[in-house]
């Protein structure tokens, strides 16, 4: 009996300790790492912190434009304690322009690039670098640009196989929900399935 336990208990570690990909398609989150499995980070100040905005599961097989809103929230009076050390279209892969406003807490990225992103499951759009200079709460949110291509409050990404524009969803469900924190309470993806939705307590 023992030995099961000590089974379980082992397989349940192990199972928490290796996160899925979001597994629905065309949905738009941003993470820490480049393979969209990690959207919770703790740190302290003056660490460099890599930031991706990253689409998963594109039924597209290409993208070749893409625009957002994104919103860096910190707690009020500390906005001074943030800085964007590199903001890079596609994480420097292809070069691109991007017409939208922004800045270190955040803005619009509408983006056109100069060669399509072949779809990958976790595709990058957009990386940045980030520092604090103080150990402080920090959410990000992303929706639609403030002049959104397709009306809503979705992320939009074009199709290059047609020029098609095609809104895609927030890794968390909606654009009040927070897509990533850095030293807050942890966020995970909403699914409809119910198996969905126990998995992602292990992200």
């Amino acid at each position: 009996m023992k030995k099961l336990v000590v089974l379980l208990l082992a397989t349940l570690v192990a199972t928490s300790s290796f996160a899925v990909i979001d597994p629905d398609d065309d949905m738009m989150g941003i993470y820490f790492d480049r393979n969209a499995d990690d959207n919770c980070l703790t740190v302290g100040p003056s660490v460099l912190i890599n930031v991706y905005i990253i689409l998963t599961n594109t039924t597209a097989p290409a993208i070749n434009a893409y625009e957002l809103g994104l919103t860096v929230a910190v707690p009020t009076g500390m906005e001074g304690s943030i800085f964007r050390m590199a903001s890079a279209i596609a994480d420097g892969v292809v070069s691109g322009v991007d017409v939208g406003t922004n800045g270190p807490l955040g803005g619009d990225y509408i983006v056109g690039l100069g060669l399509s992103l072949p779809a990958q499951p976790a595709l990058i759009l957009h990386s940045f670098q980030y520092m604090l200079l103080a150990a402080m709460p920090v959410e990000f949110y992303i929706g639609a640009s403030s002049i959104p291509s397709i009306a809503g409050v979705y992320p939009v990404v074009q199709n290059a196989e047609g020029s098609i524009l095609m809104q895609v969803g927030q890794s968390t469900g909606g654009p009040d929900i927070p897509v990533a924190t850095i030293n807050g309470e942890c966020v995970v993806g909403v699914e409809e399935a119910s198996f969905g939705s126990v998995k992602s307590l292990f992200r």
